[in-house]
């Protein structure tokens, strides 16, 4: 059956990226949906990519799987259940979408799938969506390519940074590990010269791999660091984790 709970006032995990607003959950293990407003710079929502959230899937736990809403909502569709999207952050290839999609067809019994199809077919029918035909060449290659095409920056989450003020600047990358430790004066200079695309991948890969979780005084300087780049949204969200 189709499992989606949508809630507005979801809270942000600290996982959760920060320019990302959440919309629905399943109900299960933190796994959540968020429109990706790429730092304010998304005015519409209905044409924001979508994001997985799994907090329980470490070091994969987001994953770009739909274009917008509506392409979501084929996607919620197709699959007949919200929750097997999140297994999509563990995968990428062709043969582990194949067997994937075949477990849950193993899993279905007839009155499952008269349900499913029942629920899917009203859903489709009001929001005006279509079935995707191959789920594996939408994710990976339809909306990766999309999502690669605007950015101008890559992540360790697979998000990236989309051009925001910088256009003929040079981009300089500030390398993150986990468990790496963190030299704050070397922030505050990168800080301190960096474009505004370079400080916001930082802010993607500190949080990735959870360094602004471990260090408070990481996040006290990134919250004010959010403050002057007039993110005032998500530097609210930061704090509230």
């Amino acid at each position: 059956m189709v499992i989606l709970f949508l809630q507005v006032d979801f809270p942000h995990y600290e996982v959760t990226p920060y320019d990302v607003i959440p919309f629905a959950n399943i109900g299960c293990d933190g796994i959540h949906y968020g429109f990706l407003t790429d730092f304010g710079r998304v005015s519409d929502l209905e044409n924001a990519f979508i994001v997985c959230i799994s907090p329980m899937d470490f070091d994969a736990h987001i994953k770009i799987v739909a274009q917008n809403i509506r392409e979501f909502v084929s996607l919620v569709c197709t699959m007949r259940d919200a929750t097997t999207i999140s297994n999509i952050n563990l995968i990428k290839e062709e043969e582990q979408y194949i067997s994937l999609l075949k477990e849950l067809k193993k899993e279905e019994n007839e009155e499952y799938e008269e349900q499913t199809n029942y629920i899917a077919e009203m859903i489709r029918s009001t929001v005006g969506c279509e079935i995707i035909e191959d789920i594996y060449h939408y994710v990976e290659k339809e909306v990766m390519t999309a999502r690669e095409q605007q950015t101008i920056l890559s992540t360790l989450d697979g998000i990236g940074i989309v051009t925001i003020d910088s256009t003929n600047s040079k981009h300089y990358i500030y390398k993150l590990e986990k468990d790496r430790e963190i030299n704050l004066e070397d922030v505050k200079s990168f800080f301190y010269s960096a474009t505004t695309e370079s400080k916001l991948a930082f802010i993607r890969d500190a949080q990735f791999t959870y360094l602004i979780s471990d260090e408070i005084e990481l996040k006290e300087l990134i919250i004010n660091e959010m403050i002057k780049l007039g993110l005032n949204d998500e530097a609210r969200r930061l704090k509230r984790i």
